[in-house]
Parts: C-alpha cells; structure tokens; sequence
C-alpha cells in the first residue's frame, strides 16, 4: 500500500488551484513512493476550461465573457465553479488503479456515489450503455456531456473528472456539483434534486477519508511542504496566471 498525503481543506482562486494539482502530480512523478489527495473551493465563480479546449468558445456565451477563467492541465468539458467540492487525487503509475482505461474514474467515482447514498441520494454511474461523444460533438460544458463514467442523480449529471498523465504519476481531479448557480441554471446540483442539506465542508470531510481508502492507500493527514508550495507558486505565476496559457488554443 502507499501512503497518501492528505493535505487541508481549502479555498483559491482558479490559477492557485490549478497550479496546486499540478505541483502535486509533479511531486509524486518525482517520488512514486506516496500519492496525494486533497479537495478544495473556489473563492469567486470560475470557468475552468479543459486543456483542448477553444478560448474563443468561453466568449461565446455571453453570460460567461467578463467571468473569471483559468484552463486546466487536464482535458474535459469548461465547468463552472460556483456551487460545489472539487477533489485532486495524484498516485504513482504503478497503483493498479492508475492503468490506462476507465479504473480510476470508476473506483473514485464508486465512493463518491457511497457518500451520496449514505446520506440517501441515489447517486449512480451512468453506465457503459452511454458512450461518449466525439469531440466534433461534445457540449462546451462538462456537465452537458454524457459519459459512462459519469455520476448522475435522477438522469442529471452530478459529477465529472478529468485526469492528467505523465511518467511516474496520475492527476485526476474532478467537480461535484452540490448546488444551482444563477449564472447555469440549467445544471442542477445534488442538493437541488435530492432533500441534501449537508454544508460542503461535510462532503469534503467526507471524501478525504472514503476515496483515499477505497484505492486502498493508507490516509496520513498532512500539510503541504514548503518545496511543493514554492513550486505552486511558481507554476501560478508562469503559467496559470498568463494569457499565453488561458488563451493558448
């Protein structure tokens, strides 16, 4: 078994919270000794696009243009960061759920789908007889796409991830979508489909002890160490902080 650190609880903004996961995957590449696992909250609204995605298509929608935006390392559908836990978890490439096809979206979406059901919502993989759309066909937001892996409530998706891989390591980190925004009405969350009245720091308590365990690593509440956080920093002001990288494609 490996060890996972699991660090705080906390609040950011979008090129904060991106340059975080990707300092954590960067680490574990570096020592394939330990995985991380954290979740997190976004201090404004916030677009995340993926990292294929068209900037141009965020301009689109007009309710989006003057929003604040930042793109991730991973790939995926935008999603809008308002009412909801998002989690990051990074292991070694030699976990057995880090081999390539759909194993770690299933076993981390399996005890999302526990937490939900133990508090009575009948929170479900949408399933292998849903395949997913092409990219000349997927919807611009992650939670107007429809995936196997998905999680949904009642037909309505409820939580997507995306996963970013490189030697050594897997980052794959994902939105749970508790609650209505105004800004996407359209999308609504657990809470507004089931009697959910749990605040999110319960949900994210909650994971921080199920999906560590469920991959069958050894939960160790931790801090970040000053090397990873300098290294955020670093990757923040280089990289998710600039136009050459929101505005890339």
């Amino acid at each position: 078994m490996f060890p996972c650190r699991v660090l705080p609880h906390e609040a950011a903004d979008g090129p904060a919270n991106m340059a975080l996961d990707e300092a954590l995957l960067n680490a574990v590449a570096a020592t394939p000794e330990f995985a991380y696992f954290r979740t997190y909250e976004w201090t404004e609204p916030t677009l995340s696009l993926g990292y294929f995605q068209r900037f141009s298509e965020a301009k689109a929608d007009p309710r989006l243009r003057e929003a604040a935006l930042v793109r991730r390392p991973t790939g995926g559908g935008a999603i809008w960061h308002h009412h909801e836990v998002t989690y990051a978890m990074i292991i070694p490439s030699a976990h057995p759920s880090a081999r390539r096809g759909g194993t770690l979206y299933h076993d981390v979406h399996a005890a999302i789908a526990r937490a939900f059901q133990e508090e009575g919502a009948a929170v479900v993989r949408r399933g292998a007889s849903i395949s997913s759309s092409d990219d000349s066909t997927r919807p611009f937001l992650c939670f107007q796409d429809r995936d196997a892996e998905d999680l949904v409530l009642g037909g309505s998706k409820v939580v997507g991830s995306a996963q970013r891989r490189r030697a050594g390591a897997v980052l794959q980190h994902g939105s749970i979508l508790l609650a209505r925004s105004p800004t996407i009405p359209e999308l609504a969350g657990a809470g507004d489909l089931a009697a959910l009245t749990r605040p999110h720091l319960f949900w994210a308590e909650r994971l921080r002890t199920l999906i560590p365990t469920a991959l069958g690593l050894i939960p160790v509440a931790t801090s970040l160490t000053p090397a990873d956080r300098e290294h955020a920093r670093e990757l923040e002001s280089r990289v998710y902080r600039t136009p050459a990288w929101n505005q890339r494609r």
